[in-house]
């Protein structure tokens, strides 16, 4: 309980600091998670992440805690060209966006599905791809990407911005999968208001209603006006060591940078920001 001391220190010096929107919740500290590109939250197995890195490293996907310890390593039959982001279904089946593009030399990129593992058990030999969907860019069109949704049952990837417009977002099909010698043409479907940052991470919570998406020093949270468009509802701002990729937990969000640290915005942290008003931490 309060005593009276107490209350009459908080009315004259008021609450005290404001709680930083940015949290350390945790660290990648197995080794070979050099950069964590892509980040998920398990929607089988509660309290598992699943994690990949950036090109440049073994296909591989990882399960890891909260906290960031690893749970089980698992080698994928597919090469890591440019593994960018990961996302997830209600059926038990993760996705792989090889959507990066630096530079603009990739005339096709993939999305590729394979059904999640149980990380309590080992598995034989590297997880088989169940399905991959390619696409090529529009002319004049072709953009890098590194943020990835599975949206009513496509894919929904963010282009990086970098001619400080609202980032753009198009959508790729993927039932039936667009084979290799026949990629299909994405669809622009719309742009994030506000997010002029390069985009670097996106997850959509599990109803479908709230879209998060990150940059390297912001994270704005959106949901869809009654037009179906994206409307941002909070912005918070902080200050990492580059932050690649974001997740939902629940209506927490965790994010990891490039240094290996997790972070957190619990959700009181994003809804003080739903005002419009950027909450930064120093």
């Amino acid at each position: 309980m309060w005593c009276l001391p107490q209350i009459v220190l908080i009315l004259i010096l008021g609450p005290g600091p404001a709680r930083p929107p940015l949290e350390r919740s945790g660290r990648l500290d197995y080794p070979a998670i050099r950069e964590a590109s892509g980040l998920v939250a398990s929607r089988q197995h509660p309290g598992i992440f699943w994690v990949h890195n950036d090109s440049g490293n073994i296909p591989a996907l990882y399960a890891v805690r909260r906290d960031g310890s690893l749970v089980r390593e698992y080698l994928v039959k597919v090469p890591n060209i440019d593994w960018e982001d990961i996302a997830i279904d209600d059926a038990g089946h993760l996705y792989l966006g090889e959507i990066g593009n630096n530079d603009g030399r990739l005339p096709v990129r993939a999305i590729h599905r394979l059904v999640e593992p149980d990380p309590s058990q080992p598995h034989e030999g590297p997880l088989a791809v169940e399905s991959s969907s390619y696409y090529r860019f529009p002319p004049r069109a072709r953009f890098d990407a590194e943020s990835l949704v599975l949206d009513q049952g496509r894919a929904v990837v963010v282009a990086k911005a970098f001619d400080g417009e609202d980032a753009r977002l198009w959508a790729i099909p993927l039932d039936p999968p667009a084979p290799l010698w026949k990629p299909v043409l994405p669809e622009s479907i719309g742009r994030l208001p506000g997010f002029r940052e390069p985009a670097t991470g996106a997850d959509l919570s599990r109803d479908g209603r709230l879209l998060a998406v990150c940059g390297p020093n912001v994270a704005r949270v959106y949901q869809r006006d009654g037009k179906g468009a994206w409307e941002v509802v909070a912005t918070v701002r902080f200050r990492a060591d580059d932050v690649e990729s974001i997740a939902w937990d629940g209506l927490d969000l965790t994010l990891a940078g490039e240094n290996r640290t997790l972070y957190r915005i619990p959700e009181e942290g994003w809804r003080q920001a739903r005002s419009g008003l950027e909450r930064g931490s120093r």
